[in-house]
């Protein structure tokens, strides 16, 4: 289970992290680093769009949610997190990369030159001056993180796109399967870490209205999402009415 607190951006101006340590005549030393919040993310929409990367995802035009109307800090704007490969198909405005093998990939493209990536310490200490550290970074899987970093943004709306789970024993339900830094298509996966870690942050930030999205509108949830008051399920169409697509 996920060590989490509610906390949020406007009161973050940073944290210090481990830089180096070595170990000397008997003892450890640490040399300690403060990084300062370097995204200043005034939105007030108030609404985020997180994209996992379930198959699922697929059958919505995803181009529908990266148009801004009224630009990044819009009032009806939906702010978009998306999870580790999905750079290579969209831009989202924030990507959240927790895997080393995905993070050498966003460097080597130039994608984290002119884009917000979010990755974890030992992550950003590699590839210096090319990732945001994850604020009190949870250590859960990319998809749980980047929805606790829309939540940490202070969007009392998220919605969840793409967050299927692995529905079928034997296969990788995931879009970029037999991909670089993924698994392949016939793995048995098992998703019950990641289904707790979500469980975690609805429960944490129960002030948030977290909105599964599915093409009816009635998937199948995870056992732990359940008993979570503050997450409900809508179709495609009902979310495209919602957000005014």
């Amino acid at each position: 289970m996920l060590n989490l607190l509610r906390k949020y951006r406007k009161n973050y101006s940073g944290e210090d992290i481990i830089s180096e340590r070595k170990y000397e005549e008997g003892a450890w030393t640490s040399t300690t680093e403060h990084v300062p919040n370097n995204v200043i993310n005034n939105q007030i929409s108030n609404r985020a769009v997180v994209f996992g990367n379930g198959v699922s995802r697929l059958d919505f035009d995803v181009k529908h949610l990266m148009a801004k109307k009224s630009g990044l800090l819009g009032a009806d704007t939906l702010q978009s997190y998306g999870c580790n490969a999905f750079y290579r198909d969209h831009t989202p405005d924030f990507l959240v990369v927790t895997d080393r093998v995905m993070a050498k990939e966003v460097v080597d493209n130039g994608y984290t030159d002119n884009n917000i990536v979010y990755s974890r310490v030992d992550i950003s200490l590699e590839f210096p001056r090319k990732f945001y550290l994850i604020p009190h970074d949870p250590y859960a899987d990319s998809g749980s993180t980047a929805i606790y970093i829309a939540a940490f943004d202070g969007h009392k709306k998220v919605y969840l796109l793409g967050f299927d789970g692995q529905d079928t024993p034997g296969m990788n339900n995931n879009v970029y399967a037999n991909t670089p830094g993924y698994t392949d298509l016939y793995s048995q996966i098992n998703d019950d870490k990641w289904f707790a870690n979500q469980a975690t942050i609805f429960k944490v930030y129960n002030d948030v209205d977290f909105i599964h999205v599915s093409d009816q509108g009635t998937a199948n949830i995870p056992e732990d999402w359940k008993y979570c008051p503050n997450l409900r399920q809508i179709s495609h169409r009902d979310f495209v009415l919602e957000a005014d697509l």
